[in-house]
């Protein structure tokens, strides 16, 4: 066999009459899709992954619709990286729900810890690492499932949404009986749990964090989502709320059990709307942009430039003297949405609530410089049909059709969208199109391909205006002190 080699990826930089950067793109988006409210940022994300959508159809004709939800809430239940650009993977970062459980509990120890006892305290907390480790070892167990299941069942022929076979394997070969009885273990200790809870007497304006907690904890807040398309699954026209809510809780490797999310744009806009179709137009009267920074007071575009490739040394010397002598580039879109988020588990209020103002170094992991909800997402922003035009003042010298078509196998990046690579195309991303006519090199999703390309972003001031004012009113009280706006 021979060895599949790739070749690195390297940033192409225009001539220095264009002005274009990454902060020109974020204008672009800030201006015609995000749409931001007060207190809210723009956050981009540094590869604008592909979002599997189905089309209006049931699971019997090949539909997907409870998977298309699954899609997007996995990209809402994000812990948010206090920066401009995310350039995480998606893999492996803390879910929303995670830090959000994490912030409620310590808040609720303020309201129980004045009429509860130490002992009662004491045994709250032994409940919960026991919870901790149960979740852990589930969720052990389900990867492990998910994996072997992955295999076993195509080299079988059955559906790898085949709930009978899948249940019948398990007993005998993978988790589901101890998965099954983790959960009841995590129901009787979440039990426990909320009723030394309900021995507190909190004040009435307290009663809301103990609320904000049972209802978090409360199993009408989650569904068992599908991990593979509706159609896998032999009973998947069945698929709505309430039966994916009455299934058995805990992830298994054919449901993942998380936190539900609900959304302002059906699937159906989401797929085949036309609206806010993004158009921008950037030449040499483009006026640098420094959006960024003012927005975030700190400038990601010293970090990532707008364009690359994956390409030889040679090659990529042929497409930098080629992309020296562009005179215009001009990006749009079949459709670009900012898709707001419901999130009804989380009560947004409590993060400015007194026991947060009047101890803000105690919330710190949360709403510090660096925190977990220091920012939380309030809308998720797509595009449909990403396309992006470059005029020359030269004719192009390089093949870019031969090296970034789907069967040349290079890639080539704008502001986040990366054309190919790979050659090989999927439901949620269909062939993309290279084209060069005369001194116009053209890039192009299909007009069905979705991108999630950043989110709307909430921030929350509470925790460092209050250490602003205890630090001028303290030692510094004599200096004069510059607190940031944002």
């Amino acid at each position: 066999m021979y060895r599949v080699t790739t070749s690195p990826v390297r940033e192409i930089t225009l001539g220095a009459a264009l002005k274009i950067s990454l902060d020109t793109y974020y204008d672009v988006l800030k201006q015609q899709t995000a749409d931001l409210k007060a207190d809210e940022r723009l956050q981009l994300k540094l590869v604008a992954s592909t979002i599997d959508i189905s089309d209006d159809k049931k699971a019997s004709e090949h539909g997907y619709k409870w998977f298309s939800y699954y899609n997007l809430v996995t990209r809402s239940d994000r812990a948010i990286s206090p920066s401009p650009v995310d350039d995480e993977i998606q893999v492996g970062l803390e879910s929303l729900a995670s830090v959000y459980g994490q912030f409620i509990r310590k808040i609720r120890k303020y309201v129980t810890q004045r009429s509860l006892s130490a002992a009662d305290e004491t045994e709250i907390a032994n409940i919960e690492s026991k919870i901790e480790l149960i979740k852990y070892q589930s969720d052990k167990f389900a990867a492990s499932d998910y994996q072997r299941w992955q295999t076993f069942a195509p080299s079988r022929g059955i559906d790898v949404g085949d709930m009978a076979a899948y249940v019948q394997w398990s007993n005998k070969s993978g988790h589901l009986r101890d998965i099954e009885q983790l959960d009841k273990d995590l129901s009787r200790l979440t039990f426990d749990k909320q009723t030394i809870i309900k021995r507190a007497t909190p004040d009435p304006t307290d009663q809301s964090i103990i609320d904000a907690e049972f209802r978090f904890e409360g199993p009408a807040m989650r569904l068992r989502y599908p991990i593979y398309p509706d159609y896998e699954y032999p009973n998947g026209d069945s698929f709505n709320p309430v039966y994916l809510q009455l299934l058995a809780t805990g992830t298994t490797a054919l449901f993942d059990d998380r936190w539900s999310i609900a959304f302002d744009k059906t699937l159906g806009t989401i797929k085949t709307g036309l609206a806010n179709a993004l158009t921008g137009s950037l030449n040499r009267q483009t006026q640098a942009s420094s959006s960024i920074t003012t927005d975030w007071s700190g400038s990601a575009s010293a970090s990532y430039g707008p364009f690359s490739a994956s390409a030889s040394a040679s090659e990529h010397t042929q497409i930098q003297s080629d992309f020296t002598t562009v005179t215009d580039i001009s990006i749009s879109s079949t459709a670009s949405y900012r898709i707001e988020l419901n999130i009804p588990w989380m009560d947004a209020t409590l993060f400015n609530h007194k026991y947060v103002r009047d101890n803000p170094h105690d919330f710190l992991e949360f709403f510090g410089s660096e925190g977990s909800l220091l920012y939380y997402p309030t809308a998720l922003i797509v595009i449909r049909g990403f396309q992006i035009s470059f005029l020359n003042s030269q004719n192009w010298t390089f093949d870019y059709q031969r090296k970034f078509s789907v069967k040349g196998g290079g890639g080539f990046k704008a502001f986040g969208v990366r054309f190919g690579g790979s050659g090989s195309y999927t439901r949620d991303e269909k062939e993309h199109k290279v084209d060069v006519s005369g001194t116009k090199l053209t890039i192009g999703d299909d007009t069905a391909t979705i991108r999630f390309v950043g989110y709307a972003l909430k921030k929350n001031k509470t925790v460092s205006a209050e250490i602003a004012v205890a630090a001028s009113n303290g030692i510094f009280s004599d200096l004069q002190y510059e607190q940031s706006d944002d």
